[in-house]
């Protein structure tokens, strides 16, 4: 009798020991995509990422695919649901045409987020980014209180880049009424990819076709703001030229130190991508999400919106901005001389 029930406890100690494994909470998986150019900034948000995930227990897998020629964000995107991701993080390439992989995703019941670049889909749970219209407004603004006339050059960045427009227009705001006043557009075009070659490319062209004459130059990034920049030097232009930019990297802050950049806007990376792997951690938990706007899409649909906006910085207030605040430190900014 005592064998029988001592071979029942042990049967039961085998179901309830298996029964313990199975309910071990599998680790949600969250895959991330940057369809980006080489900015510096994708291997901080990287990084970033991946420590807010371990600190939730998430895994994540983030891949930065930076040319389509080797393999496509299409390919990278369904290697990364097949692999287990709950949730789809994308940055797009070409923002209109994420309409395979969103098919994909909602056929194998992933869920989808838009960060920094909206998905013109509305498909799209949620888009965690900039507040960019904003931003343009601050940069359009700045030129506007320094440069009363003379010559401008506008670079949009990518034409089909959800935040180019916004930029643009919050700029022109401040920029179309100076025209009245003296101020002339030698230039106001697109950047295919936000490439800075390109972008080097017809700062000069345009300057030398002018004779040499430029004030002002907007550039919605610190890519666009460096080979403006470039040009503006290796052309040999006495004047000050007022140059604009974006993100905060570390070789535009220098330039501001050195008086080739005026100003740019620090955007907390860190921030945005730590709110989306929370918001992407709730989604696969079937948990609430935060949004605190909703954004327009094609056709008059909206999607739901997470935005952040940033901070000016000139070279007056680097140190409160970004060493204060441990962005960066004294020593990469100004060297061992300060």
């Amino acid at each position: 009798m005592l064998k029988k029930i001592g071979c029942f406890l042990g049967v039961i100690l085998i179901i309830l020991s298996i029964s313990g494994c199975n309910s071990v909470e599998k680790k949600p998986k969250i895959g991330v995509s940057f369809g980006v150019g080489g900015s510096d900034r994708w291997m901080n948000e990287k990084a970033y990422m991946e420590a807010q995930a371990a600190k939730l227990g998430a895994d994540i897998e983030v891949r930065i695919n930076t040319d389509e020629k080797v393999k496509t964000q299409t390919a990278d995107c369904r290697e990364l649901i097949d692999s287990g991701a709950k949730v789809l993080v994308i940055t797009p390439r070409d923002m209109r045409n994420m309409r395979t992989v969103l098919d994909y995703a909602r056929q194998k019941n992933v869920k989808v987020i838009a960060y920094a670049r909206v998905i013109m889909d509305p498909r799209t749970d949620l888009f965690v980014g900039y507040d960019t219209y904003k931003i343009g407004q601050n940069m359009g603004k700045y030129l506007s209180e320094r440069i009363y006339k003379g010559d401008f050059i506008i670079l949009k960045g990518d034409e089909w880049d959800f935040n180019t427009p916004l930029l643009y227009n919050g700029a022109s705001k401040y920029i179309e009424p100076m025209v009245d006043f003296g101020v002339k557009i030698i230039m106001d075009t697109y950047i295919p990819r936000w490439s800075r070659e390109k972008a080097k490319e017809a700062v000069r062209k345009v300057i030398l076709e002018n004779g040499g004459k430029i004030d002002a130059i907007l550039a919605p990034n610190d890519g666009l703001a460096g080979a403006a920049a470039d040009a503006v030097t290796e052309l040999g232009i006495k004047n000050h030229v007022v140059i604009t930019g974006m993100d905060a990297e570390l070789s535009a802050v220098k330039r501001l130190v050195a008086g080739t950049q005026d100003m740019t806007v620090y955007m907390d990376l860190k921030n945005l991508a730590e709110t989306t792997v929370d918001q992407a951690y709730a989604m696969a938990k079937n948990e609430k999400i935060t949004a605190n706007t909703e954004i327009d899409i094609d056709d008059q649909k909206k999607i739901k919106a997470y935005l952040i906006t940033g901070e000016m910085v000139t070279k007056e207030n680097i140190d409160k901005v970004l060493i204060e605040t441990g962005v960066y430190t004294k020593e990469q900014i100004y060297g061992s001389n300060k």
